[in-house]
């Protein structure tokens, strides 16, 4: 049996992985799922203004044309400015370090969001799912001979968050800055499909360019938001990414 859902908020990694688990205690494809923690994890410091993503755009008729292909960049370095990197999440502090160490490696070459997802993603799924077992979010059942180890989501706190979702998309109350991540990376994992509110492509590429509810927001977050969706690989291992 479920406790009673916390009453802290969950991180964006978080509710990513909660929404991923179906009632079956598994995900659709689990690379999608571990990219998808990786990239929620970055939007995650993007709302706290530690990164953002920057996506080549160029113009064309007058209309920006988004390339996908996002470079991460990040604020001061941990040494430096101390009290810029105390998120309040061990896993977001350990995080930003081990971000800075592997651009600091790379320099002059940026680091791109697929590469980062790639390299990440596998324990990005598996911090964030044992955090939720542990938290009592996710129920974990062992596997047999025969079946996999699952993950049961609190039925109650998956309904709260696909609620929200369901509110924003009915414009029923504004859209913030942390839905607009959750819903780029539900997008981009095609689980809106999953729970009735796909969006199309175009539609999700006018949320990016501000139009509609979304225009409101910081256009670097807009951009941060948009790529992270975009990078997922799709669930038969193809990728709507440009570049690397």
């Amino acid at each position: 049996m479920f406790g009673p859902a916390p009453l802290q908020r969950l991180s964006l990694p978080e509710e990513f992985a909660l929404l991923s688990y179906g009632e079956n205690g598994r995900v659709p494809n689990s690379a999608q799922t571990a990219a998808g923690c990786a990239a929620a994890e970055l939007g995650e410091l993007a709302l706290r203004r530690r990164l953002l993503v920057r996506p080549r755009k160029t113009r064309k008729l007058g209309l920006e044309i988004y390339q996908l292909r996002g470079e991460i960049e990040l604020g001061p370095s941990t040494p430096h400015m101390p009290n810029m990197l105390g998120t309040g999440l061990t896993w977001a502090d350990d995080l930003l370090s081990a971000l800075h160490t592997r651009t600091a490696i790379l320099v002059p070459r940026p680091l791109t969001v697929t590469r980062w997802l790639r390299e990440r993603g596998r324990e990005a799924l598996a911090l964030h799912t044992t955090a939720l077992t542990e938290r009592g979010v996710l129920r974990h059942r062992p596997g047999a001979l025969l079946t996999r180890t699952r993950h049961h989501p609190d039925p109650a706190l998956r309904a709260a968050l696909l609620n929200g979702v369901r509110a924003v998309r009915a414009e029923h109350v504004p859209l913030d800055e942390h839905m607009l991540f959750l819903c780029d990376l539900l997008d981009g994992a095609g689980l809106t499909k999953d729970f009735g509110l796909t969006l199309t492509r175009p539609q999700r590429l006018e949320r990016a360019r501000g139009i509609g509810a979304a225009g409101a927001l910081p256009e670097t977050l807009r951009d941060t938001s948009t790529v992270l969706g975009f990078s997922l690989p799709a669930r038969q291992g193809r990728t709507i990414t440009i570049g690397d």
